[in-house]
This record gives structure tokens, sequence and C-alpha cells, in this order.
């Protein structure tokens, strides 16, 4: 059987070897054929200037006259050469979006000079060539056949899908094979983003060898520049082989890929099926649009109704109709991947412990080393993103707004709530397992959700701190290390043991408890039953007590659950009931059934379930905002200390005890070199044309969120990747980036008188700031930084480096985006502040030395001091501080130092570390000594 590519590789081979003969023609052929013609044209018995001049004076014969003409050819070649030199490098260096976008040499080519385009066109159509003999376009989406059969034409048929309303789930997309009759639905964990302005369907297509996204979005969506589209519909979505789709440029044969196919669109022929076997399409009636709402598992995604966006002729703005539903409560669930679902009451939770967890990360992180903060895991930044939205106000309904948001999930419960799952899309308390007798879950989802209550109640007690919490669980060395492992036996609201332990500590409770309702009986309100969703101001709290039921102690745990009650205890069992307890079957999705006859519910109750993986992500976590070090699954355990850091969330403003000293880093703004300077450490701020007073202070709080990203990202950004960040409503993502460039657009050429350009270049779906009109802050830092400590400058003097940094912080005027709650933005803060304190620390270790001068000790210190101002809460640079303080005698800036710091920390539940405040012995007993 011939393959269904062989054409096209021949073809692509013989344009490569015609392309290459026909460069090493050009390169090779052209000097040996002047060699040779004509030999060398430089004179043979010229040997000086002056003779060279006489011999030009002479009359001009054919001998001269071949020699010039040999002479321009000789350069002709050269000229020639170097471009081919040049376009070899563009090629090398273009390569993966030549990978993507076979087009980009065309325009290469089209933008050039005719005296250039000579070289291009042969080192890119060779180029062209040779990745079309790797990896060739597919002529169309046909399934192989087995030899001896004739190849079966495939028909892919879906049911219109109009961007839905919010309601449980979104309909099944069918995909036809014709002569097969089989079908597949769409994976409901997946769903695909509603349309943007029409109606949209879905189709799975299955890859086979040689496609590419391009290719596919070209074939299918009729627009090749729409594969992130594509990438972004399916790069979350886990394949038959347990692979996702990470990078663009792979896509394995036998994947399924969900394509968004608009109404309108225009894709290329495909082939027709066989008319016999071709099945009458569903139709739907353009008019009518079927309600559909998204499951909780699909987080923070929200859906509008088909045709809700529209964009206002005159200012560009999106219009929304009296169709869209803003009364709709958002979800209560987050879904985590295959086989995770999380609470917004626990990620609240998360989002708690990942202040802690930046804090922790950089507390003691030494300056020397280069390893960068490990990034979080993406199943915790996802239920950070939905938990950090659940929190934020409520945004008013806004006819200006230049972008439509995504409906944001329910609020969290209150702090020190535990939930265990989701009814009617509401949140169910710890409360319901409070059953007398005890709760027995049992099933294969029965390891999942109790993996996920235990992550509940360590989350709850992160929104508690430093405050005890209030919902406590005591498990079995044996089942905690199954479910959470790694863990230690007394960590924040988790106690491990051994099963008699564990009935001995549940019994100590319930005396306790017992105990501090009789000495509160005066009081009325201490004689109502507590709750976990108020828990009391005082007393012991609830106890949960996990366990598997043994023979030996199924008499004391029976006798303890007769005790279970809300607020008080909860015995709950996993596999083997107790006598007289509820049974819970628990199916992989986490659904709950009685089978045991018991009372259910009339809307099922779905309970959170976590898998392994998710489970250790979160362990590891919560760990390391304890200043406790996780087991690590990829880097080894550095044998350094916990490293240094600041608070992402402290606002960068000075003190009311700060020294009076002047210690703030000169701040004069750097001469500006380009129409337009954007300030994004500190305040977001614009300034155009070199002027003191900046401009577009007028401009939307959204707007100066989109210039940071992408002055964050100067190498671009895909526009799915920004409406991700920014939380755009997906039905109007497009239109509401559109609004953003216009803003953008307006405000900078009212101020630059710019026309020609656009201040946001644009390619495909790839956006970015301008490099020839708009420089930034950020880049001059990172510049500076670099120019600093770069590896050619190991022997520069010391006061180049103290010069470099000096510059570098005069661009640091506080941390990344100040001022904006954008939780996007914080890695880049602490990234920025990360190699702003390194710097000064190193500077700092040398001024500590004993050939440093005082004026390089006051100079560092005020670096010192500038960078504590903004970051009080760094324990090493307090650390430095106060050493230099007292280097020069400074006792009363020294003790400042140490007292702001142990101030913050105390906010953040925690102390200076013991070689901190060490530093405060010396300093008294030189002062006593002193009043001797």
């Amino acid at each position: 059987m011939t393959h269904p590519y062989a054409p096209q590789r021949l073809t692509a081979a013989l344009t490569a070897g015609g392309t290459l003969a026909l460069t090493l023609a050009l390169l090779a052929g052209m000097p040996y054929v002047l060699w040779k013609a004509t030999g060398l044209p430089w004179p043979e018995h010229v040997s000086s200037l002056g003779e060279f001049g006489r011999r030009l004076m002479q009359p001009v014969g054919d001998p001269l006259m071949i020699d010039l003409l040999a002479v321009v050819g000789w350069v002709c070649w050269a000229a020639f050469a170097c471009t081919v030199v040049r376009e070899t490098c563009w090629y090398t260096t273009h390569l993966p979006q030549l990978l993507r976008d076979r087009h980009a040499h065309d325009e290469h080519v089209a933008a050039l000079s005719v005296k250039g385009s000579l070289a291009a066109l042969c080192i890119g159509t060779l180029v062209i060539a040779l990745i079309g003999l790797w990896r060739p376009q597919p002529v169309g989406a046909q399934q192989p056949s087995s030899p001896g059969e004739e190849r079966v034409r495939i028909a892919a048929t879906a049911t219109l899908l109009p961007a839905p309303v919010r309601q449980p789930t979104f309909p099944a997309v069918a995909v036809t094979v014709v002569a097969g009759a089989t079908s597949a639905g769409l994976d409901p964990e997946h769903p695909g983003p509603p349309g943007t302005a029409g109606e949209v369907r879905y189709i799975e297509y299955t890859v086979i060898e040689g496609d590419t996204l391009w290719d596919i979005a070209h074939t299918h969506m009729g627009d090749a520049l729409t594969w992130p589209r594509i990438y972004a519909l399916n790069k979350d979505r886990v394949q038959s082989d347990g692979a996702q789709l990470t990078d663009p440029d792979l896509i394995k044969p036998g994947w399924e890929l969900t394509i968004p196919v608009a109404q309108n669109a225009t894709p290329s022929p495909t082939p027709a099926p066989v008319p016999d076997a071709m099945p009458s399409p569903p139709s739907a009636p353009p008019t009518e649009t079927a309600p559909t709402q998204p499951t909780p598992d699909q987080g923070t995604d929200a859906s509008h109704e088909a045709g809700a966006c529209h964009v206002d002729a005159e200012s560009g703005r999106p219009a929304e109709t009296a169709a869209r539903k803003t009364d709709i409560p958002g979800p209560a669930a987050i879904g985590l991947g295959e086989a995770s679902l999380i609470g917004i009451t626990a990620a609240a939770g998360l989002l708690a412990a990942r202040r802690y967890w930046y804090w922790h990360q950089h507390r003691l992180r030494e300056p020397d080393r280069e390893t960068e903060v490990p990034a979080l895991s993406p199943l915790v930044d996802k239920a950070a993103q939905a938990a950090h939205a659940a929190t934020r106000p409520r945004r008013p309904q806004d006819p200006d707004a230049l972008v439509t948001y995504r409906t944001p999930p329910q609020k969290p419960r209150s702090a020190g709530t535990v939930t265990i799952g989701v009814r009617d899309n509401a949140e169910v308390s710890l409360d319901e397992l409070a059953l007398p007798g005890g709760c027995a879950w049992t099933g294969p989802g029965s390891e999942g959700a109790a993996r996920a209550l235990l992550a509940g109640i360590l989350t709850a007690a992160e929104r508690q701190r430093p405050g005890p919490p209030p919902v406590t669980v005591i498990v079995p060395e044996h089942l905690a290390e199954s479910l959470l492992p790694g863990l230690p036996a007394q960590f924040t609201a988790l106690a491990q043991s051994d099963t008699a332990e564990t009935i001995r500590a549940a019994e100590q409770h319930l005396v306790t408890h017992a105990r501090t309702q009789d000495e509160q009986d005066t009081d009325p309100a201490a004689t109502e039953p507590a709750s976990t969703n108020s828990a009391p101001k005082t007393g012991p709290g609830t106890l949960v007590l996990l366990t598997v039921p043994d023979a030996a102690h199924t008499a004391q745990l029976q006798a303890l659950a007769a005790c279970s009650r809300p607020g008080t205890l909860i015995i709950l069992t996993l596999g083997a009931p107790l006598p007289g307890a509820v049974l819970w079957h628990i199916a992989d999705d986490g659904t709950t059934a009685h089978p045991d006859g018991h009372d259910q519910p009339s809307s099922p109750l779905r309970l959170f379930h976590l898998t392994p993986e998710a489970g250790r992500d979160m362990a590891e976590v919560l760990l390391t905002a304890h200043g406790q070090r996780p087991r690590q699954r990829i880097l080894p355990i550095p044998t350094s200390p916990p490293p240094d850091g600041e608070h992402p969330d402290i606002p960068a403003t000075p003190t009311a005890e700060a020294p009076a000293r002047p210690h703030a880093v000169e701040v004069s703004r750097p001469a500006q070199t380009k129409p337009v300077r954007l300030h994004v450490l500190g305040p977001i701020t614009l300034y155009a044309r070199g002027h003191q007073d900046p401009v577009g202070t007028n401009l939307r709080g959204e707007v100066h969120e989109f210039l940071a990203l992408l002055a964050a990202h100067p190498t671009g950004l895909l526009a799915s990747d920004i409406a991700d960040k920014l939380h755009l409503d997906p039905g109007c993502d497009h239109n509401a980036l559109k609004n953003l460039r216009r803003a953008v657009r307006r405000a900078l050429r009212a101020a630059t008188g710019i026309t020609a350009q656009e201040f946001i270049v644009l390619q495909g779906e790839l956006h970015k700031l301008h490099p020839e009109l708009v420089e930034t802050d950020l880049a001059d830092f990172a510049h500076c930084l670099k120019e600093a400590f770069s590896v050619s400058g190991v022997d520069k003097k010391e006061d180049d480096a103290l010069s470099a940094v000096r510059d570098a912080l005069a661009h640091y005027r506080g941390p990344f985006a100040q001022g904006g709650d954008y939780l996007w933005a914080d890695a880049i803060r602490e990234h920025c502040a990360v190699k702003a304190t390194d710097a000064v620390l190193r500077l700092a270790r040398q001024a500590e030395g004993a050939d440093a001068t005082s004026r390089e000790q006051d100079a560092v210190l005020t670096l010192l001091e500038h960078l504590s101002t903004i970051h009080p809460d760094h324990e090493r640079l307090a650390q430095h501080t106060i050493r230099l303080c007292q280097a020069a005698g400074r006792h009363d800036a020294a003790r400042h130092t140490y007292t702001r710091l142990r101030r913050h920390l105390a906010d953040l539940g925690l102390e200076p570390e013991p070689a901190t405040r060490s530093l405060s012995t010396p300093r008294r007993h030189v002062r006593q000594t002193g009043a001797l």
C-alpha cells in the first residue's frame, strides 16, 4: 500500500535536492568559473598604491576591462555569500516558528529587497523542503486501513453548540465514522469553551502521523492562525496513552483532539464521504438555543448565552444583552485534573497557605545559589486562582467596561469551616458526618474522599493562622501514610498515632469538651450546640477520628461512635463498618449512595476526592508553608537551611518608625530613549516623550493589568494565555482583547503623536509590546543586574558592581505591579524580589569583610535599608542591616530594624530565627559596658 504522504515526501525531496544543487552552484560554481576565466583580478606586477594608480591612468583596453568585470563578479559573489550566512542564521533561529507556520518564509522573503531575496529564497526553500520531508502537510483526515481493505472515508458530524447559558452539562458531541457506525462523546471532564460571536460546534479528531496543529486548524477551522484555540482547548486533556498536550509542536498519532468549528467557518475542502453510508446529520433550528450549565468540575469557567457578547460600533466596548444572567451563582467546586475535586472553601485555605509558602521559600535563601524558587504545582495554582477570584469583591455592572469577566465561583464558607462535598451546587459541611453510631465509607472512591477530607481539615487550619484550628483530625499512622505520606506525626490540625492512642485521645477530647461545657453552662449562648460553621470562641472544637476498625478495638470505637454529634466528635471508618454505623458507598467520582436503606436526600451528595498525586502536591505546599522540608520528588534536598524571602502580599509602604537617617535610593527617572516608557516596578505608570508627568492616568484598571502582563513577557503572550490570566469571559475574550488594544492605542497616540505604528504588536494571536516604541523599567532592572554580576565581569572592581546594583535599585521602586491584586503577578513579583535582594546581599557580605571601607559600608547600608522598607519581613536583609548598623555605631537603628522585623513576622504568626535574635545580645552588652 502506498503511504499517504509518499507523493508529498517525494516532492519535498526533489525540491530540497534541486534547491541544494542551485545554492551550491552559486556558492562554489561562481568562484570556480571566475577563477578559470580570469584568475585573480589583482594585477600581478603591482606592488604599491602609486604603481596601481599609474596602471589605472593607462588607456582602457580589453585586458583591463576583463579584470574590472572580474572584480565586480568577485564582489557580487562575496555579497551573496554574506547574505547566505545571514539568512542561514535567520532560518536557524526561526525554525520553531517555521515548524508551526510555514508561511513565515513567504512573509520574510516578501519583506526583503531584491538583492537580498535570492539568498533567502534559496535557503528558505531548502529549509521548507526539509521540513516538508520530515513533517509533510496532510492531504486530509483519513483513517488508516489494513491491506486489502478499501479505504473508508470519515465524516465528522456534531450537534450545533451555541455559546451556552450556565446549566449543568454540555450537550454530547458525536463523531460518526461512516461505514464503521461508531460514535464518541466529548470528554465531560474537558468541555470545550463556548464560541465567540456565533454558534460553534465541536468535533473529535484523531491525530495521524504528520499532523500539526497548524494544518489541523487550516483544514477544519479555515484559518491556520487559530491553532492556539485547539491547543488551549486540549492542553489539559489526558490522552489514551496517559500523556498530555504540553508542547504545541508535538502531537502524537492516536491522540484525540476537540476542535471548535464556527458555523460561519470555511474549512478547507475534505474528501466527500461515501453517499451510501452517509447518515443524515442532526439538524438544529438556528433560532433556538439549548440551555446548558457547567458542572462543578469545570472550576471557574463560566458560560454565556449565544450572542450575549456584542461590540458597540462606536466605542468598541462589549455590550451585553438582557439575556445574560448575573444572579446565577458560580460553581462551588473546582475540578483539578482527571480524578480530583475540591471545594472552594478548601481552595481558600490553599490560597492562605500560598503566601506562607512563598515566604518560607525565600526565608534563608543563599544569594550565591543560582537556583530559582520552584514553581507551585499546577493543581495548587489552579485552586488558588479560583479561590482568589471567589474572594475578590464582586465587580458591579459597568456599561463602560472594556472587558467581560467570567463568572467567579461562589464565596468560600467562613474561616474554620470544613466541607466534604457538594449538593445542588452548594458545599456541604462536615456536620453531615456527625451521625449517631458513626459513618463508614466503602467503595472505590472512599480512599480519595478520605484524602480530600484530610486536605480540607488542614487547609481550614491555614485560614485560622496564627490561631488554633477549630477542627482537628487524628489518624492511625499506617492510614495517614497511605493517604498523605510524608507528614510529621504532629502537624497543625493532624495527629498520628496507633489505634489505641487515637481512641484514648478521642476519649480525652470528650472529657475536655464536657468540662468546658460545664464551665460555660451559665452562659446561655454556650448551651447551644456548636457547629463547624460557627466555631466556639473557647473549647476544644471538633475532633474527627478517621480509622480502619479492627477486631481488638471495635467495641471501644462503637462506644465512641455513640457519642458522635456535631461540633464535638465525628467517627469515620474506612472499609468495614462499625455495628450500627451508617454505610456510605462512594463511587469513583465521589457520588455517594446508602446501600443499607438509610434515608437518602433527593439530591445526591458528591464528595470531594483527590488522587495520590494531588494529595502529595497539597501536602508539599502545606509543609513548606510551615517551614518544613517536604519530600522532594525531582530535585535533591539542598543542604542549606530553608531559603529566605519576603511576603508577597505586604504593601511596600514606608513604616512610621523609619530611621531618621535618609536611606532611600536615588529614584530619579532614567533618561527615556523610546517614545513610551512603562513602569511596572511599583505602581503601573506610563510616560511619553520624556515628560516628567505621567500619561494615561485615566486608563481603567484592566488596561493597566494588560500592560503589566505584556511587560512581564517581552517575547509575547498568546491570546488564550492572556484571557486565562485576566479571567476574561471565554465568549467575549477576542472582543475584550480588541478593546484593550484600542484603549492603549488611543491613549498613547494622543500622548506621542505616533499614528502610523501600533504600540502592541499582534502576530497571529501573539501579543507583545513594540520593542522600538515602548521601553520598561523591568527590562532595565534586569539588564543592570546582569551587568553587575555577569560572568565577564567577575574581575570588576567592587565600586563598579555597587554602582550597577544602585542603578538597578533605582528602577526597583516597589514590588511588581504594586497595588494590583493580580494573582498571576505573584511569581513575577517574587522573582524580581529575589534578584534584587540577592544582589544586595552579595554586596553586604563583602561590606562586612575586614578590608571594607566605611564609605562602602554606608553605601551598602543605604541599599539594605531601601529594600528593607519595601520588604520589611525579609529576615536575611534585617540580619545584614543590624550587623552594619552595629559596626557603624548606630545601635538605635539596629534595634529599630529588629523590632520592625519581629512585628511583621508576628503578623504571620512567626518569630525571628535564633541567629537573628542573638544579634541583640552583643548590642546590649556593649551598652551596659559603656554605662559602667
